[in-house]
């Protein structure tokens, strides 16, 4: 096992920890906020991708890789979004944020209206997706592919998974919210 394995390798674990405790903890959707992450990783992976070229031309195989492992991120993120249990934020009555001195952070954190996670489905999900991610690094290695192994391709395939469920999240979330400003209602789940 040489470094880039093992970093990569620590790198997933890292990953996997964290977001393992993001999806069973009730964390505040924090609208533009939540889109940091999947910008960040989006940016570190372009930039690690193209370090590991190191000069060489992209494969044929190597597109294969980045569009099969994006391909799979982004269903299993809409899933995830999709699944994901919504509640209201319980503020007390007459409940006014005062954002004024806060950080980006507590401001958006002060203002949230809900309140997210995906449970042990969405938790289920995403060992799915790095099972699939572990498989796929070794089939495209054994082609050939030197961007299916890189920490790059690792960074992006995690910016697309974020990235599709923030969208489908937001996208339920403003239909409770125009749901809850008509009178009506939207499709809420709270366990």
């Amino acid at each position: 096992m040489n470094l880039s394995v093992l970093s990569n390798v620590l790198l997933i674990l890292l990953a996997v920890g964290v977001i393992a405790v993001r999806q069973m903890t009730w964390r505040p959707v924090l609208g533009g906020r939540d889109w940091t992450f999947p910008m960040v990783a989006v940016v570190a992976g372009a930039a690690f991708l193209l370090q590991s070229l190191n000069g060489r031309a992209l494969g044929v195989i190597d597109v294969v890789a980045f569009v099969v492992e994006v391909v799979i991120a982004l269903g299993v993120g809409a899933g995830m979004g999709a699944i994901a249990h919504i509640r209201p934020l319980a503020r007390p009555a007459g409940y006014v944020p005062d954002t004024a001195g806060l950080s980006a952070k507590a401001a958006a954190q002060a203002l949230a209206e809900f309140e997210t996670r995906t449970g042990p489905w969405g938790l289920g999900l995403w060992v799915v997706l790095i099972g699939v991610r572990v498989g796929l690094t070794f089939a495209f290695e054994s082609l050939g592919s030197h961007l299916g192994v890189s920490t790059g391709m690792i960074l992006l395939v995690l910016a697309a998974n974020r990235a599709s469920r923030i969208l489908v999240l937001h996208r339920r979330v403003d239909a409770l919210r125009h749901a809850g400003a008509r009178g009506g209602s939207a499709r809420m789940m709270v366990p």
